[in-house]
Formats: structure tokens, sequence, C-alpha cells
């Protein structure tokens, strides 16, 4: 026999019969009773825990995303990292007035040349005597300029078409025309000061061998053939690694560091080139790791007592990145809340002092970059059930304890427990 398609046969079929109508009894007291409230101000507390729950699932991500923060910031500033802040090189000149430098290649190494400049390498300049601008020319002009590419022919005759003379600036002007059409290796320009006027003749390049004469009838250009500033090549010896060696070059651009390095040759004296980090580029990591560190100590702190693992870490950055002596050296200060301060201007005098020291500081092993990275990594390798195991345990707590969840038990068993009329009794004495 069956009621409504319930088994009503004896064994398994009684039982879950049994069970249905108890169950349908429990709701029905359930409507009734005035404590339904309470059981709904617990299932709204079950929900808070579910959110909670999800509250604890989003600072994991907010976690690992700090901890992956924090491990960027210190790899740009590893000396093991190639394409890092700290390996990206530039190069500077101790004494711009003496020589400049260039970067023509990709420099990889840190190092220290020492350039002493006994002369710089010159052009060849002669200057023809000076006229007034007005005088009239009393000779014409026939003279051949030989220079390192050829040879300039300059013929002027000193009087016009109609046969009135020239003035001596005409013919001046005429002359640095043909001479700048041809190409001699030599550049003549005009010079007018104070009424009177003068022909120029310069070398186009630097060194001796750019060198050039003028021969002939100058006429308004008289002198032209005489040296006002001769020709000279770049005298200069380079100390790279204890290594002293002399050179001599007929232009001012010259390279160091097998072609790496450009300089250009200013004046005699010595300078010191360095191939060493850009303290813009490091100044900027070394303040993006601070950010980084103080971000994740923040998300730390905020989330104390979640878990064992979120303690552990936050004890593990606490202890900082080294020696408050250290981290001075580069501009770093520790407040009493354990986050860090950075000070560009100390991290860049400190540089210009001893960039090697500083260097070693930050990328040198066991360095601040080390140290940061490594913490960041252990961080990252936390078993992330540790990091909110309390909350979990704090949820399924709350869970277990309380009575609906109790009396759920016994409503949703088979009829052996519901027709346990003790366990009823003490449901029916809550509910009643």
């Amino acid at each position: 026999m069956s009621i409504y398609g319930i088994n009503n046969s004896y064994g398994m079929g009684y039982y879950s019969y049994q069970s249905s109508i108890n169950n349908a009894r429990l709701m029905q007291a359930l409507s009734r009773n005035p404590k339904l409230s309470e059981l709904n101000e617990f299932k709204e507390s079950y929900g808070s825990s579910r959110s909670s729950l999800s509250d604890s699932f989003d600072f994991v991500k907010e976690y690992t995303s700090s901890m992956s923060s924090l491990m960027k910031a210190a790899s740009e500033l590893k000396g093991s990292s190639a394409s890092g802040a700290v390996n990206d090189l530039s190069v500077t000149s101790s004494d711009t007035s003496v020589a400049t430098v260039t970067e023509r290649l990709p420099v990889r190494s840190y190092n220290e040349i020492t350039l002493d400049v006994s002369q710089t390498a010159r052009a060849q300049v002669n200057t023809s005597d000076a006229v007034k601008v007005n005088e009239a020319a009393t000779e014409d002009m026939d003279f051949t300029v030989s220079g390192s590419s050829g040879t300039a022919v300059v013929q002027v005759s000193s009087t016009n078409e109609d046969g009135t003379a020239r003035t001596s600036a005409s013919m001046i002007r005429e002359a640095a025309k043909q001479i700048n059409s041809q190409d001699a290796g030599v550049r003549a320009t005009v010079v007018e000061d104070n009424g009177e006027i003068s022909l120029k003749l310069e070398s186009k390049h630097t060194g001796e061998v750019y060198g050039f004469s003028a021969q002939g009838q100058f006429g308004a250009a008289a002198g032209i053939d005489q040296v006002d500033t001769a020709a000279l090549n770049a005298e200069y010896s380079v100390t790279d690694n204890g290594i002293t060696r002399s050179y001599t070059s007929s232009s001012n651009d010259i390279s160091l560091n097998a072609g790496r390095i450009g300089v250009s040759l200013k004046s005699a004296g010595e300078v010191t080139i360095r191939s060493d980090m850009d303290e813009e580029k490091v100044s900027s990591a070394v303040q993006d790791l601070v950010s980084s560190y103080n971000s994740a100590l923040k998300v730390l702190n905020d989330n104390y007592g979640r878990g064992s693992g979120v303690d552990n870490q936050l004890r593990n950055l606490v202890r900082g990145l080294g020696s408050e002596q250290s981290l001075a050296k580069v501009g770093i200060t520790v407040n009493d809340d354990a986050t860090l301060n950075f000070d560009k201007e100390v991290f860049a005098k400190n540089f210009a002092e001893d960039p090697s020291f500083v260097r070693d500081i930050i990328s040198g092993t066991g360095g601040i970059a080390d140290t940061a990275f490594n913490k960041a990594s252990g961080g990252m390798n936390v078993n992330s059930r540790s990091l909110i195991n309390n909350d979990m345990a704090e949820a399924q707590y709350e869970m277990m304890n309380s009575p609906f969840n109790v009396m759920g038990m016994y409503s949703r068993n088979s009829a052996y427990l519901n027709n346990n009329f003790y366990a009823v009794g003490l449901m029916m004495n809550y509910l009643v």
C-alpha cells in the first residue's frame, strides 16, 4: 500500500515515510513559533559567515598581489637582473669642460677611466690683412689654395666691366665665393669689423693632415698665406685598470672601451670617466621598492590574526631590509611602525661621494634588494590555507554550535533519530 506515492511497506520505506512526516511537522511548528525570528537571525549570521569567508578569499588575492609587487620592485634592483636599473649603466664625466661623454653602445660593466688631455685637435686658420671696406682695389687676385681634398683657384679682377675700380670689399667677397664653390677642404668667410674687412680661411677638419697653403697674387687679401693658427692633433693619455697609454688623434671626437663610449675633447685637463648606475633610474627604483614594502606591510598589518601565515610574514617583514646604518647610506630611514621613508637628496649625495659603496648596499649579495626579494618570495610560498586558517576555524565554529544546525541534524536524518523522543523533546523545548 502506498500513500501519495510513499511506500508504506515494512522496512526502509516505512522509516522514510516517518521521516518525511516528522520534517513536515517540524517545519509547521517553526512557521508558527514566535522564535522563528531568532532562527532567521541565525540564518543571517550564517550568511555573514559565508560573506566573511568571501572577504578572506579577497584578502588572499590582495596578499598575493602585494608580495608579487614587492618581488618585482626588488628584482629591479638585484645585481643578477641584467635588465634591472642597477645594470642599466650610464656614462658620466667628472668635468664636462674638459670632455663630454656619450654611450654609443650599451655599457655592461662598472668601470672608471682617467683621461688626461694634453692638447685638443685644432683646424688651421689663415686671415688676411684688414683693409677699409670702401678702399679702391689696386691689384688683381690670382692665387690658389691647396687643401686636403684639392686645390681652389681664385681669379678676381680689380676693375668692373665698365673699367671702374672695384672696392677691396667687393674683391674679398668674390674670392670667398669662389673658394667655397670648389672642394679644397677649406672654408672661406668674410670678416667685417669697425669699417674694415678681411678674408678668413679655415680647414674643414681638425688635425695636422688637414692643413692647407695659399700661393699667388693676393691683391686685397694680402697676408692670406700667413698661418694664424696651425693645425694640431689631439694628444691625450688613458689610464684604465692601472695601465696608461698615450694617443694622438686628428679629431676631438674619440672613443673608449672598445668603441662603447664616445668622448668629445673640449680643453686640456684631467677628467674621470665613470660607467656606473644611472642615479635617476636607481633612485626611482629604490622609491618603488620602499612604496611596495610599505604597501605589503599595511596589507599584513590590516589583516593580522586571519591566519598563522599572515602573522609569520608580518614578523618577517618587520625585521626590515638591513641595519639602520646601511639603509641610511641609501637615503632610507625606518619609522616607529616599521614602514620606510626614502630621501632622494640623501641618496644622490652619497651616490656622488661613493657610488660603489651605495651600489653594494643596494644590489650586492645580501643587500636590500636581495633581502626584500627573499622575504617576498618566501611570502609567495606560504600555504594559502595558513593565511586564513583562523577565519575558517571561526566560521566552522559558528556553524557547528548554532541551535538551528543541531536541530537540523535530527530532521535531516532517518526516522530512527526522529523517533528518539528524548532528542525530539529537546527540540520542542527550544521551540515552545
